[in-house]
């Protein structure tokens, strides 16, 4: 009888010690289940051999973080105005190149939406970037800043002259939003440029292209950057950088 207790007891301790799987005749973990998880009630984590585990407050979110014994719960922060809405994705890049325009004016007429990324307008290449939309309720914002700065030649009859210059944000090579500008001065002028849009409930789509372009309208005689110092006694690369940052808002 002793002999047959113990070895009841034994098969026990190898059972408490063994990952147990469900539908998986190999599990990988201590509890491993291949198929649906129906919890009828709380789920708690953080547990110790002294404390249950916290279920959260209401809400809170579980947060994975990146040492799993620390995986936690976090609030919900949604900024006034985005209503239902929390951000998906961010992402910022930069541009030290820029671009620069001289000789003869460009077109001045308007720029139709959609209308497709011609040879006028040149890509400022670091804007380049891709972003994913998942839910057909979303907001893409686009938040683009540059400098422009003039320069004119010794010979320019008036070294005051207007230049002027359009930058527009391009969505799979179809512009979605444009803003011209002008720049008055003297040599070496320069101002900050903006240009900020917002895209309503486009398209699902994995692997959104956007991008930065800009052209010339009238440079009377000059020269004209764009995210570029064309006169380096009053600008460098890094004052003059160009920086778009793209932010989708979806419904949590």
């Amino acid at each position: 009888m002793k002999k047959l207790l113990l070895i009841h007891f034994s098969f026990l301790a190898i059972f408490s010690n063994a990952q147990v799987g469900i539908n998986t005749p190999a599990p990988v973990n201590t509890l491993d289940i291949n198929g649906d998880l129906n919890v009828r009630k709380e789920i708690r984590i953080g547990a110790s051999s002294a404390t249950k585990g916290t279920a959260g407050a209401k809400g809170t979110i579980f947060h994975n973080n990146a040492s799993l014994n620390v995986n936690d719960w976090k609030n919900i922060k949604v900024a006034d105005g985005m209503g239902s809405m929390s951000l998906f994705s961010m992402s910022s890049v930069f541009d030290k190149i820029g671009v620069q325009f001289s000789g003869n004016n460009g077109a001045i007429s308007p720029y139709p939406e959609n209308m497709n990324i011609t040879g006028d307008w040149t890509v400022l290449t670091g804007t380049i970037s891709t972003f994913s939309v998942t839910n057909a309720t979303n907001k893409v914002t686009f938040t683009f800043q540059t400098t422009a700065q003039k320069t004119v030649n010794a010979n320019t009859a008036n070294a005051n002259a207007s230049m002027s210059f359009g930058c527009g944000i391009f969505v799979d090579d179809k512009l979605k939003a444009v803003r011209t500008d002008v720049l008055l001065g003297a040599d070496g002028t320069n101002k900050i440029f903006n240009l900020n849009a917002t895209l309503t409930n486009i398209e699902i789509k994995n692997g959104y292209t956007v991008k930065v372009a800009c052209t010339k309208r009238n440079l009377n005689g000059g020269t004209i950057g764009i995210g570029r110092a064309v006169n380096t006694g009053f600008l460098n690369s890094d004052m003059s950088q160009s920086v778009l940052t793209t932010s989708v808002l979806q419904p949590f």
